[in-house]
């Protein structure tokens, strides 16, 4: 007799989905960051869904830089603990984007290749020429 297959638990599925993720809490003190990303999930996809005013969209936009610069404040902590008792830590490729972003580019690090061509431009100029 062939064996039966069981169907895919609900759990299962939602973890295949290509924005979802599973948390492995290993430590009591992870369980509370996975709540809160959780929560944070819900309130800024609400936020970003409900303002109707230029005025309501400045306070959002505020709030969310607010909320990028709390995780890249939590990026550097564990980098510091990391560091400190040499504890291997690659940061997220979203806390990149975030940490290239602001140094002026799109996260996709477009505006330091803008640059150096920029620069890579103005050295090949005769500058005895200027005047």
């Amino acid at each position: 007799m062939p064996q039966e297959e069981s169907l895919p638990s609900r759990w299962e599925i939602l973890a295949r989905e290509r924005n979802s993720r599973v948390i492995m809490c290993n430590s009591p003190d992870t369980y509370v960051l996975a709540d809160l990303a959780k929560a944070a999930d819900r309130v800024m996809r609400a936020l970003r869904n409900r303002f109707t005013t230029a005025t309501e969209a400045i306070e959002v936009a505020q709030k969310v830089q607010e909320f990028y610069d709390i995780i890249l404040t939590l990026h550097y902590l564990i980098d510091e603990l990391a560091t400190r008792y040499q504890i291997h830590y690659r940061p997220p490729r979203t806390v990149k984007r975030l940490l290239k972003a602001q140094e002026g580019g799109n996260g996709d690090g477009d505006r330091a290749k803008q640059d150096q061509e920029a620069d890579d431009d103005l050295a090949d100029i005769d500058k005895t020429r200027l005047s």
